[in-house]
């Protein structure tokens, strides 16, 4: 079974690279769709005046986009491991009380 950290990273990397490569061309939907995240918080912080300019703007749009895209790709993973831990519990404490 795969440990979920190095899945954790894994999606990291890769979402990141996505993102890093949608910031190059945003002029398609999909690639928009992948940095929106980024942009999101960018345009939060411009309107807070806290605006990164330059290659703050570009780590800001590509780190932000990976780590939700990564959290969002990884929730149902993470859900469908509880359910599974959930539902064997019983079974084993069952098997432990018989004589």
């Amino acid at each position: 079974m795969i440990r979920l950290r190095y899945l954790a990273l894994t999606l990291l990397v890769l979402t990141g690279l996505a993102a890093a490569a949608a910031l190059a061309h945003m002029n398609s939907i999909p690639a928009f769709i992948m940095i929106a995240p980024g942009y999101v918080v960018q345009a939060w912080l411009f309107e807070s005046h806290q605006a990164l300019g330059g290659f703050g703007y570009q780590v800001t749009m590509v780190g932000v986009s990976a780590l939700v895209w990564t959290l969002i790709l990884l929730s149902p993973v993470v859900a469908v491991r509880l359910i599974r831990r959930l539902v064997r519990r019983p079974r084993a404490e069952r098997a432990a009380s018989m004589p």
